[in-house]
């Protein structure tokens, strides 16, 4: 019989797309995931990798195994849901990964809850990124995850994944002080998430909308360093709803720069979703965490 770890290593490798990248998301050296690769080969007896210049890829009959591997696995987790169903009280683990602002508002008291209405079920936390947390929900090192979405800047669709909303977060810009046109608003110093991001991306294109390029002096990927230079008087920012109603934040920013076009407000925001692999609402455990991420955000 194959060996199911060798198995989900080729398709770790088939999503990162190279030995490198495979080995920096799961821990593992290039040197090691290679040799494990060369015994499954062995194993099958065909060919599963071949050499492009400095890289490799998948031959064919790898990506045929590969969809089988998702058959399999599929299979497994069905028969493992089918067997949480018929305890008599809900146990397990849930992996859960989710970034900063939603975790550090929200994840408390989902874990409270959780705890109340379940207490034999184990949460395990990561904090990731929403690029991060997708991949790590794709190749089941997360079991559900949340994630954030800009207008126009859709994230990367995956059939094996299902998202639901949990809440749409209105963003704001605030300034240091009192602005008045576009020109000032053009003259001001921002304070953006690093560049590349999605956040970033939407941001900017955002101000260009409004006709003019940022002058970005500060990069940070937290939004509540942006929330204290925007206090201090000295950058200007875009702030999640999210951020600003967490009870350590002392006050909201007087200066809300308001004179939006119409054709902007209604982008002013970022959707929040719940992400899981297909098929997962079907174990108690998730199903339950699931709706409490829902029920929190909610409220």
């Amino acid at each position: 019989m194959l060996d199911v770890k060798r198995l989900a290593l080729l398709r770790e490798l088939e999503l990162r797309g190279s030995i490198a990248a495979t080995s920096r998301v799961l821990g593992i050296s290039s040197s090691a995931i290679s040799q494990q690769l060369t015994k499954l080969e062995a194993e099958v007896g065909i060919a599963l990798l071949e050499q492009v210049g400095r890289n490799v890829r998948l031959t064919p009959s790898a990506q045929q195994l590969v969809r089988a591997v998702e058959d399999v696995v599929t299979i497994l987790e069905q028969a493992e849901a089918d067997l949480e169903s018929r305890r008599s009280q809900m146990q397990g683990v849930v992996r859960f990964a989710g970034f900063s602002t939603f975790t550090r508002r929200y994840l408390p008291e989902v874990l409270r809850r959780m705890a109340r209405a379940h207490p034999d079920v184990v949460i395990e936390f990561t904090q990731l990124e929403p690029v991060e947390a997708l991949d790590a929900v794709a190749s089941r090192r997360a079991d559900i995850a949340v994630i954030d979405e800009f207008p126009h800047t859709p994230r990367r669709a995956d059939p094996g994944l299902v998202r639901t909303l949990l809440m749409r977060d209105s963003i704001a810009v605030y300034t240091p002080r009192p602005v008045s046109s576009v020109e000032e608003l053009a003259a001001l110093p921002w304070a953006f998430e690093p560049a590349g991001s999605d956040a970033s991306i939407w941001a900017r294109r955002t101000c260009r909308e409004l006709g003019f390029e940022p002058t970005v002096l500060y990069d940070s990927p937290d939004p509540r360093v942006h929330y204290e230079l925007v206090m201090a008087g000295l950058s200007a920012a875009f702030l999640p709803r999210m951020v600003l109603d967490h009870p350590s934040m002392p006050s909201e920013p007087v200066e809300q720069w308001k004179s939006l076009p119409q054709s902007l407000e209604q982008e002013m925001h970022r959707n929040v979703y719940a992400v899981i692999r297909r098929g997962g609402q079907a174990r108690p455990a998730f199903a339950s965490f699931l709706q409490i991420l829902h029920d929190v955000a909610a409220e």
